[in-house]
């Protein structure tokens, strides 16, 4: 048996474990980048960018027009992908967007539910409830079963059931909101 590899052979190789490590170094840096709420269904982020043709379909089916789409100010490689902000307009989680995506960026690809666009983080400083005020507006208005309750007065999120959907920020009373969506 022959165990020499032809100049074809071993470029092809070594192509595949170039293209391999530079996809996995480029995907984590993508990953770690990332300072914005892609919509529901969203892939890791370099899926996403190799995936979505850029049609805009997701922010024209969104009913709560939520969804934005980046510039070329924003940088070449996000241009008209699609982008929200919890913290300013909450999900209701419609699912419209991964209905009319024509190329699976946003998709479930299996999933019984949708994957957490972000993950609610409670700031003491600025909650009404850690300033012994009486207030749960952001417990009411969680859709999540277990997400977000009281304890001692004091709201606090359990991170697997938070979905970061946002209705908790849109209904905080404070002044500086108590509560924000931060990315995963």
């Amino acid at each position: 048996m022959n165990d020499r590899v032809n100049r074809r052979q071993f470029l092809s190789i070594n192509w595949e474990a170039t293209v391999g490590f530079l996809g996995n170094f480029i995907g984590t840096q993508l990953e770690q980048e990332r300072d914005f709420f892609r919509p529901p269904g969203a892939r890791s982020e370099l899926d996403f960018l190799t995936s979505c043709n850029r049609c805009g379909k997701c922010k024209e089916s969104c009913p709560e027009s939520i969804i934005s789409l980046f510039t070329l100010t924003d940088g070449a490689k996000l241009v008209n992908t699609p982008y929200l902000n919890p913290n300013e307009n909450p999900c209701t989680f419609c699912n419209k967007c991964i209905e009319v995506c024509p190329t699976d960026a946003l998709s479930l690809s299996g999933r019984l539910e949708i994957p957490a666009i972000g993950r609610a983080v409670i700031h003491p400083t600025s909650c009404l409830a850690f300033q012994e005020v009486m207030c749960d507006y952001c417990v009411r208005s969680c859709p999540e079963e277990g997400a977000l309750t009281l304890i001692n007065g004091k709201p606090m999120i359990q991170n697997e059931a938070c979905t970061g959907c946002g209705l908790c920020v849109a209904s905080c009373i404070a002044e500086q909101k108590g509560i924000l969506i931060q990315s995963i």
